[in-house]
This record gives structure tokens, C-alpha cells and sequence, in this order.
């Protein structure tokens, strides 16, 4: 084993000093370019804004023909890095008022007018150029564009005129070419270097569209080299630095190699070890061996037995899930019972699904019983069930079989318009009576199918009225027979709830009350849930989910939460409270960035609002729009409002997702603390649930808690407040 790790740690060796070589080698020539790039761009910005800078202060005192001005900013310009030289060439000699007074001695008074130019005709002539404070002077010929002009002019002023006489120089500049000697850089560099400066850079001055000057800025690169050559000779002798200290490193090299191949694998190892023990399974990294055949046994063993345990923890937890899946079907028929109703009716509603519900009942079922004996009565239930479950299967999935108690079944059709709900029916009914008549005795009339769309707006319990109003009505009719709501019943009265939650929310008129108070278990008052009393013009209690829901088809919903959080800090206002009031807000809302902002500005308004007020999100609807959830939790957090999820389920929203984003209240489903001092199963979730809150500072409500057994249990664990 030692010979094989020598081997190995001088191929590494080896193979290290080469990687370096390398990365050196790259490090040195990126560095480089990207120097020489940077170093070109600023040369080039610094000369333009050079230019730029000194021909603005150049063209002022060229057309003033300031001779003094114009030579001290050429020397200034030549003090820069990169412009060597300045040369100016008049095109043409124009001049105004300031000029003129300008370059008269002992007068400098722009107050007085122009009255008069002239020059001697044998020069040239002076014209005025129209649009302008201008004149021009043109040469009989060129010649004359390089001579002193001669001007005589007149101003007047509070009618007394003044007769001057001046002389214009055009030859500003001496425009001789300058050479400079410069220090010789090394060939190779040259080659390195490859890049250039522009020679001339000309910048034509104008007056209109009269271009009466040009100024050339000749442009010297040295100043560029020299920056990149020391800059090269530096990083080289960095290069050699940093390869020494490298080739020190390498020294030291066999105490990383002892660590890689020897402790690390041995730590590895005992991490995996720990993890089984801790429920974590997880393949093992064969890298961290780096192909070492040493271990391949002991790897090979401890994956076998990891495997191993791995199946039974997985058996167990599939166990596990059998049970509960157990705990929502029906031991005698196999079918989902009325808590899966109840999910799925969620489901339908969160996901605006159409449909119809059918509810199912065997009258007599105790003349049944009589007739037949217990043990075939229940042969009889089964028969009943798989009937209806043959005619189920033919739809594709569409259908859920629900059986509630005794001989209440409940049917839910997705997507199943009225004719399909009939057709379904008649066959149901037809396929009972043929059926079940072959093998038993029956008494007559016991088969009946009440139907009713589902009311998206509606309530679970509203839902369930409207189909026993149904069967009521199926079972008054002949024999064996059904009854289905049209669509169009439905939608009237959808129609007419829609008016009167467009009435409420358009006129504020609504009052708020409290509900589920929660107490700490030293009986002090944490926190209440507002709740809106919604009544329309008659007096009648409209329900709070179809309101909601209506609300958000109408678009309106923002408005209404809008008002109950106004509502709920005028009631902060007139009362001293030392408690939180829970707002509970619609999915919609919190997507809405208008919403947001009403937030925003809230806070800004009155930063007192978060001691009292924390919003309220049910953990289905958390779980089905989690992406609109988590934004919404974050905007949140940084206006520093605290957030609650109620009715929390962890197979709706994990405790692993739930860990990814930071809430501050979880209040858990009755269902997970209903009879719990008695069930092993809830009180190992509720102490799970509790492990995650105390990690993540989150506080845990329960709420509905009804048996005092079950109260005594729950106050010793670290909850923060509970329902009763």
C-alpha cells in the first residue's frame, strides 16, 4: 500500500508542477492583455478628453486672436502624456466685436456698439455674415491670409462714437514639426506590444458653416509604451516570485498527500457511518478515494450494509404510509372516505375545476339486511360498489367513489356537463337495478342519484345541501330514479351572489369580528383572527369562501382585503390591544403588485402597524401557488410583517420547503392534534413539527383542541398558544 501511495504522490507531483506551469503562463499573458487593453482605452480616453477640453479654451481665444492665451495652453497641452505638439491654420480671418475691442490697447468696454469696419481695399474686403455678430475679411489673394490685418472700426455710445485702428495677427503658432528622442524599448516587446495610437487628430473650428480654423494635436505614443513595458517587467518578476513560492509548496506536498489518501477517506467514512445512524442514506463517493483499490472491500461492505438498512427504514416508512393512506378508505368497500372528499373538494376549487357531484344512498338498507342476512348484506354493499366502480372506470379517470357511512356514497365528475351527469345517471341506476336484482332480494324503490354542478363559489357544505335537495327530490319522483340540477340553476344564483358582493365590497359595507382566539396555556390572549361580517341587504350571512371566491373572479378581492386591513388598524386605533390580529388574505392578492405597494405604503405611514397585525395564508393554498407564496413572504420580510400559515398539513407543505423561506407562525391542522394523547402517529408529526419551529424560530398554534386529555398532553410541549 506505502509503495503504490509513493507512486501516486509523484505522478501528482509531477503532474502539479505542470498545472502550475500553466496557470502561470495564462495568469501572466491574461493579466497582460488584459492590461494593455485597459492601458490603450484610457490613453485613448485621456487624449479625447485632452482635445476636447483644449479646443473649447483654444477656440475662444483663436477667434480673439489672443496670441499670449493661445501659446500658454500649447505648452500646457504639450505637458500632457500623449500630445507632442499643437499646430493651428487659419482658413479664414473672422472676427466680431470682442475681437476687435479685444486687440485694442486701452479699451475694453463691450458696452459700446459696432458702427463701423473697414480695411484697405488693396488687402481685401470685409463682409458681414448674415445670422451673425460676424465679419469676414476676404483676400484679393491667399498670400494675404498670412499677413496682418489691418481694421479700422467705429463705436458708438450714448451719441458719442470712437474711432479705433487695429492689427490682426493670423500667425498665432510657430507650426514647426517637433522631434523628440525617446528611450529604445527591446524588439520582443515590440512584439507584444502591437497596438497604435492615432497619428493626428484634427479638430475643425466653425462659425455656422464656415470653417475658419483648424487645429492638428499630434499625437506621441511613448508615454503609452513605456506604461506597458514597466507594467510587463513587473509581472514577470511577480511570475518568478509566485513559481518560487510554488516549488516551496510542493515541499510540503506529501503532508496533503498523507491527509487525502489517508485521514480524509478514514472521515469520510465515519461521517457515512453517523448518517446511517441518523436515518441518512446516501451513496458513497468514490472520489474521495480517488480510485484507491485499498478500501474497495470496505467500501463494497459498508454499501452492502448501507442498502440494507436503507430497505428497512424505506419498508417502514412505506408501511407507514399505508397506514394513513388507511385512515381516509373505507375497510369494507376500499373507497376514499369523506376527510379524501373533502381534500379533493379543495383541490376542485384552488384549480377552478367544472364538474358534477352525485350523492348516492341505498334506502331500506335495514329491510335489505333482513332479507338477506348480515353476511350477504355486506356481499350486497360490494356488489353495489363494483357495479358503480365498472361503469366509473369506462370514463377515463374522471370520476372519484366516496363512501361516507352506511349507505351514503358520494360521486365527483370532473369536466361533466349536464347531459353527461343524466347519461351517467341512467346508467348508474339502470346497471343497480339489473344487476343487484339477479342475486338478491330487494325491496322496491331503494336506488336513487341526486346530482348538482359543482358551484365553484360555493362551499363545501353548501355543495352537499344542494345535492341532498337533489336526492330529496330524485326519491319523490318514481321508482328508481334520479334528479340533476341544470347548470343554469346554479349560475342564476351565482349571478345574484354576485351582486351582493360587488354591493359589499363597492360600499365598504361590511363590518369585522374575531374568532379563534389563542390563548397561551397561562391563559393570556396572543392572538385573534379577524373575520368579516358579510351580510347583504336582506340581513343574510353570506359565507366567507364563496365570497372570497366570487371576489376574485369579479377582480375585487385586493379591494376588499384592502379594506379589512384599514378596518382591522381602525380598530387597533380605538382599542389599547397587546395581542395579534391575523388577516386572512386571498391567494390573489398577495400576487398583486398593487397590493404591495398599499403595503408599502402603510408602513411608511405608520411604522406601528407591524406590532399588531400579521397576515394569514392557508397552507393548501400556500402549497398549490407556492411560487406566488414565497415572493410574497419575501416582500414581507423586508417590510418586517409576520406571516402565518394556518391549517397546516406537512403532506400539503413540507417542512423541508417550508425551512427554504422564513414565516413566523405555523398553526396546525386539528386534524394532526385531534385525540392525540392517544396516537402514537400524531405525536410523533407534532414533535417533528415542533423540532422545525424551535431550528427556525417559528412559533406553533393549535387550534380546536376539544378534549381536555388531549390539552393536558399538548401543554407539555413547547407550543406557543393554543385554540380551544
Amino acid at each position: 500500500m506505502q509503495k503504490n501511495i509513493k507512486i501516486r504522490i509523484i505522478k501528482n507531483i509531477a503532474t502539479l508542477i505542470l498545472i502550475f506551469v500553466g496557470i502561470l503562463f495564462l495568469f501572466f499573458w491574461s493579466f497582460f492583455l488584459d492590461f494593455k487593453e485597459k492601458a490603450f482605452i484610457n490613453a485613448q480616453k485621456n487624449i479625447e478628453l485632452n482635445v476636447d477640453k483644449y479646443t473649447d479654451k483654444l477656440q475662444s481665444k483663436i477667434i480673439l486672436f489672443d496670441k499670449i492665451s493661445i501659446n500658454q495652453y500649447i505648452k500646457d497641452i504639450k505637458n500632457t502624456n500623449f500630445i507632442s505638439n499643437v499646430k493651428i491654420k487659419y482658413n479664414k480671418i473672422l472676427f466680431n466685436k470682442e475681437s476687435l475691442i479685444f486687440q485694442t490697447d486701452g479699451f475694453d468696454d463691450n458696452s459700446w456698439n459696432l458702427a463701423d469696419v473697414t480695411t484697405d481695399i488693396r488687402f481685401g474686403e470685409i463682409k458681414k455674415i448674415e445670422g451673425t455678430s460676424f465679419f469676414e475679411f476676404i483676400p484679393l489673394n491667399d498670400s494675404n491670409l498670412n499677413e496682418d490685418l489691418i481694421i479700422k472700426f467705429q463705436l458708438f455710445k450714448n451719441n458719442e462714437i470712437k474711432s479705433f485702428l487695429v492689427s490682426l495677427n493670423p500667425n498665432l503658432v510657430d507650426n514647426k514639426d517637433i522631434e523628440r528622442k525617446h528611450e529604445e524599448f527591446y524588439s520582443i516587446f515590440e512584439y507584444f506590444y502591437n497596438i497604435k495610437l492615432e497619428n493626428v487628430i484634427t479638430k475643425e473650428l466653425k462659425i455656422g458653416d464656415i470653417n475658419y480654423a483648424t487645429i492638428e494635436y499630434i499625437i506621441d505614443e511613448y508615454s503609452l509604451k513605456k506604461e506597458i513595458y514597466d507594467f510587463s517587467n513587473k509581472l514577470f518578476i511577480f511570475i518568478v516570485v509566485l513559481f518560487s513560492l510554488i516549488i516551496i509548496f510542493i515541499v510540503y506536498y506529501n503532508n496533503y498527500i498523507e491527509n487525502k489518501y489517508i485521514i480524509e477517506p478514514i472521515n469520510y467514512l465515519e461521517n457515512v457511518v453517523s448518517d446511517m445512524l441518523n436515518n441518512k442514506f446516501s451513496n458513497i463517493d468514490n472520489k474521495v478515494f480517488n480510485e484507491n483499490h485499498e478500501y474497495k472491500n470496505l467500501l463494497s461492505n459498508i454499501s452492502k450494509l448501507s442498502n440494507r438498512v436503507a430497505s428497512l427504514v424505506n419498508e417502514l416508512n412505506i408501511n407507514r404510509e399505508s397506514m394513513e393512506r388507511n385512515l381516509l378508505t373505507d375497510n369494507l368497500t376500499g373507497l376514499y372516505d369523506k376527510k379524501m372528499f373533502d381534500i379533493d373538494m379543495k383541490s376542485m376549487f384552488v384549480s377552478s375545476f367544472e364538474g358534477y357531484i352525485f350523492l348516492l344512498k341505498i334506502a331500506k338498507l335495514n329491510q335489505i339486511e333482513s332479507l338477506n342476512g348480515t353476511v350477504k348484506t355486506d356481499d350486497f354493499l360490494l356488489s353495489y360498489v363494483n357495479i358503480i366502480n365498472n361503469i366509473i372506470n369506462s370514463y377515463n379517470n374522471k370520476i372519484s367513489f366516496y363512501r361516507f357511512h352506511g349507505a351514503e356514497f358520494i360521486i365527483l365528475a370532473k369536466d361533466f356537463d349536464y347531459s353527461e351527469a343524466v347519461n351517467f345517471s341512467n346508467r348508474v341506476i339502470n346497471g343497480l337495478f339489473t344487476e343487484i336484482s339477479k342475486n338478491y332480494k330487494l325491496p322496491d324503490n331503494i336506488f336513487h342519484i341526486g346530482g348538482t354542478p359543482i358551484d365553484k363559489y360555493g362551499t363545501i357544505d353548501s355543495i352537499l345541501s344542494l345535492v341532498n335537495d337533489a336526492y330529496k327530490e330524485a326519491v319523490s319522483k318514481d321508482k328508481n330514479s334520479y334528479e340533476i340540477i341544470e347548470k343554469n340553476k346554479i349560475s342564476e344564483e351565482v349571478e345574484k351572489t354576485e351582486k351582493k358582493v360587488r354591493y359589499i365590497i363597492e360600499n365598504n359595507d361590511f363590518d369585522i369580528s374575531f374568532a379563534f382566539d389563542s390563548y397561551s396555556f397561562e391563559n393570556e390572549l396572543l392572538m385573534r383572527e379577524l373575520k368579516p361580517i358579510l351580510k347583504d341587504q336582506d340581513g343574510n350571512i353570506l359565507p366567507i369562501g364563496s365570497f372570497i371566491a366570487i371576489s376574485e373572479k369579479l377582480k375585487l378581492n385586493k379591494f376588499f382585503d384592502k379594506q379589512v386591513i384599514l378596518k382591522a388598524l381602525e380598530y387597533i386605533k380605538n382599542n389599547n390591544i397587546e395581542y395579534k390580529i391575523a388577516i386572512n388574505l386571498s391567494i390573489k392578492t398577495i400576487s398583486d403588485d398593487e397590493f404591495i405597494e398599499f403595503l408599502n405604503k402603510l408602513v411608511v405611514e405608520n411604522k406601528n402597524i407591524i406590532n399588531n397585525i400579521l397576515f394569514s395564508i392557508t397552507s393548501y393554498s400556500a402549497s398549490v401557488y407556492k411560487k406566488q407564496f414565497i415572493e410574497f413572504v419575501k416582500q414581507l420580510n423586508k417590510l418586517n410583517f409576520e406571516i402565518l400559515i394556518k391549517r397546516f398539513k406537512t403532506k400539503e407543505y413540507s417542512l423541508e420547503e417550508l425551512s427554504e423561506i422564513r414565516i413566523n407562525y405555523i398553526k396546525i391542522d386539528k386534524d394532526l392534534t385531534q385525540n392525540i394523547h392517544n396516537d402514537l402517529i400524531k405525536k410523533h408529526r407534532i414533535k417533528n413539527i415542533i423540532v422545525y419551529a424551535e431550528v427556525n424560530e417559528v412559533k406553533i398554534i393549535v387550534e380546536n383542541v376539544e378534549s381536555d386529555q388531549d390539552y393536558k398532553f399538548l401543554s407539555r410541549l413547547d407550543l406557543y398558544a393554543v385554540n380551544r
